[in-house]
């Protein structure tokens, strides 16, 4: 009785102390991981970009029972930190000398590896080398583009080959194929894409931000949306592409998330949130300690985030999380799922819906200077469906995106109050490519609602 009353008092002090986390059982199901990032001790934890001194840089191993824990407890520049392919060290850049470090993912004293900003770590399949890929800054870190991106061998400092100078590349996100020979990023922001580093070509796949490649050699690689809430999905063969949402964990609420990242497994992303706090850009600037890191599984046929795993539970905001997956160096996209997922979207028509709509939600438009650096924005409100006047539509209920800004204007037109009756040509948002970049206000934590965009209409 005493040592089962231990156990009890035992896992009681574990959970009070943040290391056991609630989502344990779902982990067990999982290969053993690993995930890397930076927790913010600034007032109000609104450093999203981990520029500032006030960082920690905080790790987490599935199989070690030791739950959330410091690296580097010391505050400090632990920027946009990244796990070597065998999880067995992270790497990360300093603002205060814009320097690349490294640290055992198990602590230590850290080394200095070269100047520059880090971008990504990747393994050569062939001798299993380890490079680390560094770019330089053009102006101040704020000015959020580097150039020159080069490599250099973490255990041969000397050994630096330049990779990519056709254009200057932004540092959320690039990351490489298993052959390195392909890298998702932003050419700069907002152009994601994905560059073939031996050609010195790239290929614009959309507007957003955070690019990122799998880890394979699929060529499968995703762009953030501008709404902060869905990855556009892009695979050879299917340039419409196709749309995952990544906002759907219990905890998101349906509020907006940053940070994605592929890990090095086809199977698992990471990413942070929710952000509701408002910042002085957007919501994603107000960061706040409500900011946690979770990890997801794809679904086996690519079309959504099946399983959550929630890795922090703090009162810090934690950011840029990167993440290690055993076995992930031999996973791989299924060119059956590619096939199908090819079909699916070439059959899929552009269909317009006329409809009479009564609003029962309504966004705000915000200030043109609050969105920089974006210079446009949509406006997306809720609407009740009163009737059908052409087309085919069972949803009661829709959201519908306005332009509220246009090349720094406000548009007075896109202001509509609850209560408010619309008729409106409508398209499918998913159908609108172009659109899918642009920065997107919905003040509503609306999930599974179907969102649509004006052809035409009239109040």
């Amino acid at each position: 009785m005493h040592r089962v009353a231990q156990t009890i008092l035992t896992i009681g002090l574990a959970i009070s102390a943040g290391l056991l986390c609630a989502d344990e059982p779902a982990a067990a199901k999982w290969p053993h991981f690993r995930v890397a990032w930076v927790q913010d001790h600034s007032t109000g934890s609104r450093d999203v970009g981990a520029a500032g001194n006030s960082l920690k840089l905080m790790a987490f191993d599935s199989a070690d029972g030791l739950g959330e824990r410091p690296v580097l407890g010391t505050l400090g520049s632990y920027a946009r930190p990244l796990l070597t392919p065998d999880g067995r060290r992270i790497v990360y850049s300093s603002h205060v000398d814009r320097s690349v470090w490294w640290v055992d993912f198990s602590g230590g004293s850290a080394q200095k590896l070269a100047p520059g900003f880090a971008l990504d770590v990747w393994s050569d399949p062939v001798n299993g080398a380890t490079w680390v890929y560094v770019a330089d800054w053009v102006g101040k870190p704020e000015s959020f583009r580097l150039r020159n991106v080069r490599r250099v061998r973490l255990d041969d400092v000397q050994s630096e080959e330049l990779v990519w100078n056709e254009t200057q590349i932004s540092p959320d996100n690039f990351q490489l194929s298993l052959s390195g020979r392909q890298a998702a990023g932003e050419f700069p922001w907002p152009a994601g894409g994905v560059a073939d580093l031996q050609t010195g070509k790239w290929i614009r796949r959309g507007t957003g931000c955070w690019a990122s490649m799998a880890p394979d050699d699929s060529g499968v690689s995703w762009v953030f949306d501008g709404p902060h809430r869905n990855l556009q999905m892009f695979a050879p063969g299917i340039e419409r592409g196709w749309s995952v949402p990544v906002n759907t964990a219990a905890e998101f609420a349906g509020h907006e998330v940053f940070h994605p990242r592929w890990s090095n497994h086809t199977q698992y992303l990471a990413l942070t949130g929710p952000y509701r706090v408002s910042g002085p850009f957007n919501t994603i600037s107000g960061g706040g300690p409500d900011v946690e890191i979770q990890v997801g599984r794809f679904s086996s046929d690519m079309t959504k985030v099946a399983e959550w795993y929630r890795v922090t539970r703090n009162d810090y905001g934690d950011f840029f999380p990167d993440a290690w997956f055993a076995g992930g160096e031999t996973s791989a996209i299924a060119p059956d799922v590619l096939k199908a997922l090819a079909a699916t979207v070439a059959s899929r028509p552009v269909q317009q819906v006329r409809l009479k709509l009564k609003c029962t939600e309504a966004s705000r438009i915000p200030a043109a200077r609050s969105i920089l650096p974006y210079r446009s924005a949509l406006v997306v409100h809720r609407y009740e469906v009163v009737a059908v006047e052409t087309g085919e539509l069972a949803e009661p209920q829709i959201l519908v995106a306005h332009w509220g800004i246009r090349e720094g204007i406000v548009q007075p037109a896109a202001r509509v109050r609850p209560g408010q009756t619309l008729t409106l040509t409508l398209e499918s948002f998913e159908e609108h490519r172009e659109l899918r970049g642009e920065r997107q206000i919905m003040d509503g934590a609306w999930t599974g609602i179907p969102l649509f965009y004006i052809v035409s209409g009239k109040k």
